[in-house]
C-alpha cells in the first residue's frame, strides 16, 4: 500500500513546489505581473550564461560562475514588488546594472557585457510608475552611472581573454542583449501602467 501512494505523494509535493513558485512570481498588477514573467525567462538562462561563454570563447575558467552570483538578488525582485507596489519592480533593471558592472570586472570592458545596459534601460522606462517622470530620471541616471563605470573601472578582468575570444564574446552579449529587448518590448508593450508610486 505503502508502494503505490509513493508516486503520488512525490507528485503532490512537486505540484505544491510548482505552485507555490508560481504563486511567488504571480501579480495582481498586470504590469509587475508581465515584469516577473521576463524575470522568470533571465533567471532560466542565467545559469546556461557560463556555459555560453565557455562555448563562445573557449575558455572554460571556473570563475565564470561568478558572473551567477546575481541570481538570489534578482530572485528577490518579486518580494520588493509586494513590498514595494509601483516602484518595486524597479528593482529589476536596478539589479541588471549592478549585475552588468560586476559581470564587466568579471570579464572584462572589451567583453560587451555593458549592453546589458540596454534591455536594462527598456525594462526601467516601460516599468516606472505613469506620470512619475522624477523617479525614471533617477533609474536612468543609475543605469548610465552603470555604463560609465563599466567603462572605466581601474581593476579587471577576472578572466583574460584574448582579443578573438572578446570578439566572440562581444557577439554573444550583443546577441543576447538585443533578443532580451526586443522581448522585454513585446512582454511590456501595452501593459496597463496605472499604478503610481
Amino acid at each position: 500500500m505503502e508502494r503505490g501512494t509513493a508516486p503520488s505523494t512525490a507528485a503532490t509535493g512537486a505540484g505544491r513546489g510548482w505552485k507555490a513558485l508560481a504563486g511567488y512570481f504571480a501579480s495582481d498588477d498586470p504590469l509587475t505581473g508581465a515584469t516577473n514573467r521576463l524575470l522568470v525567462v533571465l533567471l532560466g538562462n542565467q545559469p546556461t550564461y557560463p556555459l555560453f561563454v565557455g562555448w563562445a570563447t573557449g575558455e572554460w575558467s571556473p570563475w565564470l560562475v561568478l558572473t551567477m552570483l546575481s541570481t538570489p538578488f534578482f530572485c528577490a525582485v518579486p518580494w520588493a514588488s509586494r513590498r514595494y507596489p509601483g516602484t518595486g519592480r524597479l528593482a529589476f533593471p536596478l539589479v541588471g546594472a549592478l549585475n552588468g558592472i560586476f559581470c564587466t570586472v568579471v570579464l572584462g570592458r572589451g567583453s560587451g557585457v555593458e549592453l546589458f545596459l540596454v534591455p536594462c534601460l527598456v525594462i526601467a522606462a516601460w516599468t516606472c510608475p505613469a506620470g512619475n517622470r522624477r523617479l525614471l530620471a533617477v533609474c536612468l541616471a543609475i543605469l548610465y552611472a552603470a555604463f560609465i563605470a563599466g567603462r572605466t573601472l581601474p581593476w579587471g578582468p577576472v578572466i583574460p581573454f584574448t582579443p578573438d575570444q572578446l570578439e566572440a564574446l562581444v557577439s554573444l552579449n550583443a546577441y543576447s542583449a538585443a533578443s532580451f529587448s526586443a522581448l522585454a518590448t513585446w512582454n511590456l508593450w501595452g501593459v496597463p501602467n496605472e499604478r503610481r508610486a
